[in-house]
């Protein structure tokens, strides 16, 4: 009982004595879905992503339809084929699989093309949204921001939220150049 008793009241200490620390803490939050549309780059980069993506997009299905249509014409006219006829079908079919999943991997896949084109054209605005966060938190003095889409934060005061504060700095067109990043930390 004692043991409890003194437990209760170090825990209580440990209360009292972080909440003047945690009331020194300043957060902010911004909005990155936000920032994403009404920042006129990144609205530029996602359309040639959009872009990208519906090449892609277009070929596969361009390679999956001809597929389709070699696969139904084989079994409409497998048992009229000859034996050598049949196989050189069924190994056209088997190498446009195969070129398709080729397709897929070279692309899409976890190392795909896709993927290198989104940090060549997505990086660098990225970049710049990243260093006017970093400029807005240093001028606000603010020891985090959070970003509000992630699903990290249940509750923030609007009077936190630094979202028009970044879009803001973006559109000055202070944040331009990669040097301003490492004078910033």
């Amino acid at each position: 009982m004692k043991r409890r008793t003194q437990t209760g009241i170090i825990l209580a200490l440990a209360v009292l004595i972080a909440v003047p620390a945690v009331g020194q803490l300043k957060v902010a939050y911004v909005n990155s879905d936000r920032i994403m549309q009404e920042y006129e780059e990144a609205r530029e980069a996602q359309k040639k992503m959009d872009l990208e993506a519906k090449q892609l997009e277009d070929q596969y299905m361009s390679m999956t339809g001809q597929l389709d249509s070699l696969q139904r014409s084989f079994q409409q006219q497998q048992f009229v084929m000859s034996e050598e006829r049949r196989q050189q079908k069924q190994q056209q079919i088997q190498s446009l699989q195969q070129q398709i999943q080729q397709f897929q991997m070279q692309n899409v896949g976890p190392q795909g093309q896709i993927y290198a084109k989104q940090e060549q054209i997505l990086g660098p605005v990225l970049q710049k949204i990243n260093t006017a966060i970093k400029k807005v938190a240093n001028d606000g003095s603010y020891d985090y921001v959070l970003d509000s889409v992630g699903g990290n934060i249940l509750y923030a005061e609007e009077k936190h939220n630094i979202t028009a504060d970044v879009l803001y700095e973006l559109r000055r067109g202070t944040t331009s150049s990669g040097s301003s990043s490492s004078s910033q930390q």
